[in-house]
């Protein structure tokens, strides 16, 4: 327990030095803060991929990246609490009964309408919402103005473009091929994880629309096969059905589920 409460009382103090390094603080500070950030993120995914080898026998692995065709992605269970938090954990409860679809969020909607009918993106009402954040004096997508706002959608034309004619990259292929056409990849492993498409999977099997809302849109839009993704959160259930499949057990599942241990997929058995 007091370990806990120690690990609590860092992660508040890492936090605000996020919001520092986010907000009106000296450059060289900024920096420093991000790096320590990175390091101590990194850290403890360490401690949650450790704890994860002693407990399971199909551990996951915060992050590996999976391959899952876009279309699978139905259904939203996202959340505010850091990316490095959520990675590689282990929940039960209901947190993956939700309702709320990704093609009904204002932004795939701006997407849809601004890439298939060519509507600008000031006319959508995904920039109108965020618009008005931004004027009640909230950053939002990095953006503190209307003019950033702007701009940062002209980049997302950028990416459309991108993925469309290059296909779609991991961050570690995009910092390896050293193309700044889309600025260059954060320098820091955590900043750059923070980028990939992120899900997690429910009791069932099924995968849910955690974060990196622009490169799915794209993906969806664009009819893309299959994309890479990172998996944070397991239900405890699904968790329990890699477990099995690991030890060789039948379980009934899709035993092509991406998320199953690959040597373990022939003792899988679908209830289709």
């Amino acid at each position: 327990m007091a370990f806990r409460s120690m690990l609590r009382a860092v992660d508040r103090t890492v936090l605000r030095a996020g919001r520092l390094a986010s907000g009106a603080t000296p450059r060289g500070l900024a920096a420093w803060l991000v790096v320590a950030r990175d390091r101590y993120a990194r850290a403890y995914v360490a401690t949650t991929r450790m704890q994860n080898q002693l407990r399971y026998d199909a551990p996951p692995r915060p992050y590996r990246l999976v391959h899952v065709d876009p279309a699978r992605i139905e259904r939203v269970a996202d959340e505010a609490r850091p990316m490095y938090r959520r990675a590689g954990v282990v929940c039960g409860g209901d947190w993956d009964l939700v309702d709320r679809r990704f093609i009904d969020l204002d932004v795939y909607r701006a997407y849809e309408a601004h890439f298939e009918d060519g509507v600008p993106w000031t006319e959508t009402e995904f920039f109108d919402r965020v618009v008005a954040e931004i004027e009640r004096g909230q950053t939002r997508w990095g953006c503190d103005s209307r003019a950033a706002l702007e701009a940062r959608c002209e980049r997302l034309d950028d990416l459309y473009e991108s993925i469309a004619t290059e296909g779609f990259q991991s961050q570690a292929e995009l910092a390896a091929a050293d193309d700044p056409t889309l600025g260059r990849p954060p320098r820091l492993p955590t900043e750059r994880r923070k980028n990939e498409v992120a899900v997690h999977v429910g009791r069932d099997g099924e995968v849910l629309f955690a974060d990196g809302r622009n490169r799915l849109c794209i993906a969806k839009l664009l009819g893309l096969d299959e994309i890479p993704v990172r998996v944070l959160w397991r239900h405890a259930d699904w968790q329990a059905t890699r477990d099995a499949a690991a030890r060789g057990e039948p379980v009934d599942a899709d035993p092509e589920h991406p998320d199953l241990p690959v040597e373990s997929r022939e003792t899988v058995t679908s209830s289709g």
